[in-house]
């Protein structure tokens, strides 16, 4: 794996697209700070000097779906083993951990271009405190455990799940990830809605396709990721 790494950059994400043509497969960016760093739906992931873990993977002629859901099993694996604690998947991109409610501690965005698939990651690793407009729905892993962790140690214990799962995927396919999934479902079990209310239902797992089933008025609905944004409790916590 080739390693770039800046003090600052706009996005990770976004310099890997730029240089698409000249970057080889599993060229890895890392920045302390991204200035325009994103996820899903175009949503400004916050970026804070030095605190937090931001980088992009480009791999080439990788075929695997649901990726993101595979990506997040690696991640919440990482974070279990060096922590030592429950945290959850939120379908399809996000690890939260819960304190008193839940909080995002680690995001995914993968974006595909022709061949290529781009797999942004933020983690929210040795943050002290937060905005205000998010401090209550964000934490870092530091402040959740009390446990410093370098950049380099968290990545290198990432990239050896990343590829382990990716080489276990291509041998037995996705069904041992939708386990661990579903039993660390953010919200299972749960009334949810999304899209500003227009879906509603009890989340009721991921599906072997890596879509999520619904429960509505004794009905099992299957939404992809590309239907759902914003999917939140719509009972108290």
């Amino acid at each position: 794996m080739k390693l770039i790494w800046f003090n600052s950059i706009d996005s990770t994400q976004d310099y890997i697209k730029s240089h698409i043509k000249e970057l080889m497969d599993d060229t890895c960016v890392l920045a302390n700070v991204q200035t325009k760093g994103r996820g899903r739906y175009g949503h400004v992931w916050f970026s804070s000097l030095e605190e937090g873990l931001y980088f992009s993977i480009l791999k080439k002629n990788l075929h695997i779906e649901p990726f993101s859901l595979v990506v997040g099993v690696s991640l919440f694996k990482t974070i279990k083993t060096l922590y030592g604690i429950r945290a959850f998947i939120k379908w399809p991109n996000d690890i939260y951990v819960l304190l008193e409610k839940p909080r995002k501690v680690a995001g995914i965005l993968v974006e595909k271009i022709k061949e290529n698939t781009i797999i942004g990651i933020g983690v929210n690793l040795n943050q002290e405190d937060f905005p205000q407009d998010i401090s209550d729905r964000a934490i870092s892993l530091k402040l959740f455990t009390g446990i410093y962790i370098s950049k380099q140690h968290f990545l290198t214990t990432f990239f050896d799940f990343f590829y382990q799962d990716i080489d276990y995927f291509n041998s037995h396919g996705f069904e041992d990830f939708r386990n661990i999934i579903n039993d660390n479902l953010l919200y299972k079990n749960k009334l949810i809605t999304a899209n500003d209310g227009k879906v509603s239902g009890i989340l009721k797992e991921v599906d072997k396709d890596g879509s999520i089933v619904i429960e509505k008025d004794s009905r099992l609905i299957s939404l992809n990721a590309g239907e759902i944004e914003s999917m939140m409790p719509k009972e108290t916590w």
